[in-house]
């Protein structure tokens, strides 16, 4: 279950009030998938899971070094589990947008923790041009959006640059550029159409027009 989504300026004060909290409660231990050393959540992280080698020594936290949308890479990740429990907590912040599979490593995060925190950046920040004559961030795959309760994936496919009646929804305004949830046990995610982008342009077409609702 996905709750407390919202669009934001990117502000985390919400969830390291949160896990600052719990953690005062007793154990809790957190983990951050496809960690940045110099991010916002190091500070309040057990574990970490990336690719790099970590540049720092701290004894203090556990390093993963995986490709977190590899299937052969969870294996000392679920032996942990499988030793010590769930983590009780999982951060993943601007990372699934720049993956080739982020349905995937939403299983594996639920397989990892009983809750956490996910963030990317908004449609309304990935159709704006503000780094060239290119919509979003050049190396991100995916837009998402929301669907009731349910994150919707598009990919950034090339008719996006050249349509310009996704102008109007583009926005640069700070308060809107981010978009986050919690969420508990379950992520509900998916792709548009089933991941199949056809069958035709007109097809197509129409499930990008449900970008363009707010």
């Amino acid at each position: 279950m996905i709750y407390n989504i919202k669009y934001s300026d990117g502000n985390r004060n919400d969830v390291i009030q949160y896990i600052l909290n719990q953690k005062n409660l007793g154990k809790f231990t957190v983990i951050y998938i496809g960690c940045s050393l110099s991010g916002w959540s190091y500070n309040y992280c057990d574990a970490i899971v990336d690719f790099n080698d970590l540049s720092i020594n701290d004894i203090n936290i556990k390093h993963f070094k995986c490709d977190i949308t590899h299937p052969d890479s969870y294996s000392d990740i679920l032996e942990y589990i499988n030793k010590n429990g769930k983590f009780d907590f999982c951060i993943c912040s601007h990372t699934l947008e720049d993956i080739i599979n982020p349905i995937f490593v939403c299983e594996q995060i639920c397989k990892i923790s009983k809750e956490g925190y996910i963030a990317f950046p908004s449609k309304f920040r990935e159709l704006s041009r503000f780094e060239g004559n290119y919509r979003g961030y050049i190396h991100h795959r995916w837009i998402f959006t929301v669907n009731t309760s349910i994150i919707i994936a598009y990919p950034k496919i090339n008719f996006l640059e050249n349509n310009y009646i996704f102008d109007r929804i583009a926005n640069l305004n700070d308060n809107i550029k981010d978009l986050s949830f919690f969420w508990k046990d379950s992520i509900e995610i998916k792709y548009i159409n089933n991941n199949y982008l056809g069958p035709s342009a007109e097809e197509v077409i129409s499930y990008y027009n449900e970008l363009l609702k707010n």
